[in-house]
């Protein structure tokens, strides 16, 4: 295996979602091991001053099309939430547990899924995350009750959130964020920057 290609997301991210197959093929095209990094969106605007493109009206109206149109440039199957954001704090909560076990990839793969592709996402920043969680568990083999459990864990809730701080002082300010070695890239849209790091000797 070659360089590493480390990839933070929350499974709330739409650009997210469009970056994540195609960084699992530019990685696969390119010998690249990818380094999945969970963390929770919010908390990343929060600590890092940033704020989500949807607060600001004109600039979510531009996303909401934004999206849509690299979703047909990557060929992906899109039902786009709604209502939009949803809340994916007990979801990345899950994730880092994943990782614990050696289901991360699997439980990414099914979430992006779930989420992006078959509406099966949280209703709104209310809802309840237990069972679209607990789906996923049921796709990727692990017992849903053991998953919540341990996402409800002052160890995993402490987890995320190292993570997430972790990150942001690496200098991610919103998802998707991807880093070749010390070198940062932003968006979905990086990612032919991403691959001309990879290739670099």
């Amino acid at each position: 295996m070659g360089r590493v290609l480390d990839f933070y997301y929350d499974l709330v991210s739409p650009y997210s979602y469009l970056a994540y197959r195609e960084t699992v093929r530019v990685c696969e095209k390119n010998g690249a091991e990818l380094a999945l990094h969970p963390v929770l969106l919010g908390a990343v605007h929060k600590l890092s001053g940033n704020h989500a493109p949807i607060e600001t009206p004109a600039k979510g109206r531009y996303q909401m099309r934004d999206i849509r149109r690299w979703a047909g440039r990557f060929g992906l199957a899109m039902d786009f939430p709604r209502p939009f954001p949803f809340r994916t704090v007990t979801t990345m909560r899950a994730a880092v547990y994943c990782e614990s076990v050696g289901k991360l990839r699997g439980f990414t793969d099914e979430g992006f899924r779930l989420y992006w592709e078959e509406g099966g996402y949280p209703e709104g920043l209310k809802g309840d995350e237990a069972g679209p969680v607990s789906e996923i568990c049921r796709r990727i083999g692990l017992d849903a009750e053991e998953v919540l459990a341990a996402a409800s864990s002052d160890r995993v809730k402490e987890g995320l959130k190292e993570r997430t701080g972790a990150a942001v002082e690496r200098g991610v300010f919103g998802t998707p964020t991807f880093f070749v070695g010390d070198e940062m890239f932003w968006g979905n849209d990086r990612l032919l920057f991403v691959e001309e790091a990879l290739r670099r000797p």
